[in-house]
C-alpha cells in the first residue's frame, strides 16, 4: 500500500452524482452496529487489532516453531502458501473492478507492459545466475514496500483522526529510518548485498547511519507535529504507530535473516489481506458491472468463498512448485516467485499511488467513510 496521506481526499459530498451515490452507500452499509462505537477504527476494534495493530505477534507463530521444533518448517511452508502467496496474487484483484480495469488500459504502458517487463528482467537475470541482483533487490525493495504500507494505512488513521497533512513526510521518514536501520542492522548474514558491498569497497556502517539518521531526524520532526495537533492523538491511531515501529524486530534477536524476514512479513501480509479485502467488500457490497467484477463481489462479501479462494491461490502454487521439481526445472518456480514479489511491490505503487486523482476517488472514500470519523 502506498504511503502517501489520505488528507487530500475530497470530500464524497462534494465530488459530483457518482460519489454521492457511493457515499450513501457507505454510511447505509457501514453503519455503526447499536452500542458499538467505530469512531477512529478503520473497520472496528476487534478487525484493526486483528489484523493491523497486533498483526506482528502473528510472526511469533511461525519463528518459535522453526526455531523450537524439528518439524517447525512445516509451520513456514504452510504460512507461505496460505498467506504469503496469497497476499502477494491480491494485488490482481484491482484488475477485475471494471472502474479500474477502464483506468488501466488508459495506461497500458504501466499497468500490461511494466509486469511483464519484470518478469522477463527476473528471467534475464536468472538464468544467468546473476541471482545475487535478483535477491538484493528483493531484500531492498521489501524495506521500503512494508515501510510505506505501514505508512499508508497510518495515513488512514490519521485521516479519521483528523491529522494533518503535513505529518505524512515525517511519519515516512521515521518508520523507513527504523525499519532500515533494523533490516541492515546484520546485512553481514545477508551474503547477496554484503558480498557486493565488500566488493566495491562501500563502508557498510555507512549505511546503518544513513537508516539511522533517518530515523531520528522523522521521528524528532514527527513528533513535533504530533504535539502540535489540535487534538491529542488517540488509542487507535497511537497504538497502530507503535506497531508499526516494533514491526521489524525479529531483526533484533533472530540471527538467520531469512526467517527474521518472513517472521516480519507475516503481519504485513495480514495487514494488506485485511486493507484490500475491507476495500472490496465496501466497494463491491452489491454484486454488479462485469462478471470478474461480480466475481471479485462475490470473493469479498462471502467470507466461506473468500478463504476457498485464498487457500486455492495457495494449492495453486504448491502444485506449481511440486511439478517444477518433478520436471527437473525447479528454476521456473524461482523465477515465478520472485517476479510475483517484484510485480507486487510495483503494482502497489501504481494502485495505491494517493497522488493520483483517480486513485483518491476509487479508493479513499471506501477507506475513510464518514460514519468512522472522530468528530
Amino acid at each position: 500500500m502506498k504511503a502517501t496521506d489520505l488528507m487530500g481526499i475530497e470530500n464524497p459530498l462534494s465530488a459530483g452524482a457518482s460519489f454521492l451515490r457511493q457515499d450513501r452507500n457507505l454510511t447505509t452499509d457501514q453503519a455503526l452496529a447499536p452500542g458499538q462505537n467505530k469512531r477512529g477504527w478503520v473497520e472496528s476494534p476487534l478487525f484493526d487489532l486483528s489484523l493491523f495493530t497486533l498483526s506482528p505477534l502473528a510472526g511469533l507463530l511461525v519463528i518459535v516453531p522453526v526455531l523450537a521444533w524439528p518439524r517447525g518448517m512445516r509451520v513456514f511452508i504452510a504460512a507461505t502458501y496460505l498467506i504469503a502467496i496469497p497476499h502477494y496474487v491480491s494485488s490482481f484483484s484491482f484488475y477485475l473492478g471494471d472502474e479500474n480495469l477502464a483506468y488501466y488500459r488508459t495506461r497500458r504502458l504501466a499497468f500490461f507492459v511494466g509486469p511483464v517487463l519484470i518478469f522477463i528482467g527476473v528471467m534475464a537475470l536468472r538464468l544467468t545466475k546473476m541471482d545475487a541482483a535478483v535477491q538484493s533487490g528483493l531484500y531492498v525493495w521489501n524495506v521500503f514496500h512494508v515501510s510505506m504500507q505501514s505508512a499508508g494505512i497510518l495515513s488512514i488513521y490519521r485521516r479519521l483522526h483528523a491529522g494533518s497533512l503535513s505529518e505524512s513526510r515525517f511519519a515516512r521518514a521515521s518508520l523507513l529510518g527504523v525499519n532500515g536501520s533494523l533490516a541492515f542492522l546484520h546485512i553481514d548474514r545477508f551474503p547477496p548485498i554484503y558480498q557486493n558491498l565488500l566488493r566495491i569497497h562501500f563502508p557498510v556502517w555507512a549505511m546503518e547511519a544513513g537508516f539511522l539518521a533517518v530515523a531520528v531526524f522523522g521521528l524528532v520532526f514527527y513528533l513535533d507535529t504530533l504535539r502540535r495537533r489540535a487534538k491529542p492523538m488517540r488509542a487507535p491511531e497511537l497504538a497502530f504507530l507503535v506497531s508499526s515501529l516494533l514491526l521489524f524486530h525479529p531483526y533484533l534477536w533472530v540471527r538467520d535473516l531469512d526467517l527474521a524476514t518472513f517472521g516480519m512479513l507475516i503481519g504485513h501480509f495480514l495487514q494488506y489481506l485485511g486493507i484490500v479485502w475491507l476495500l472490496n467488500r465496501r466497494k463491491y457490497a452489491t454484486r454488479e458491472g462485469s462478471e470478474h467484477q461480480r466475481l471479485l463481489s462475490s470473493i469479498s462479501t462471502k467470507t466461506p468463498l473468500l478463504l476457498f479462494t485464498l487457500v486455492s491461490v495457495g494449492a495453486v502454487f504448491y502444485l506449481a512448485q511440486k511439478s517444477s521439481a518433478w520436471l527437473g526445472v525447479p528454476i521456473s518456480y524461482v523465477i515465478l516467485w520472485n517476479s510475483l514479489a517484484l510485480v507486487h511491490f510495483y503494482l502497489d505503487g501504481l494502485v495505491w499511488a494517493f497522488k493520483n486523482p483517480f486513485v483518491r476517488k476509487s479508493i479513499g472514500p471506501y477507506l475513510t467513510p464518514q460514519s468512522h470519523m472522530v468528530v
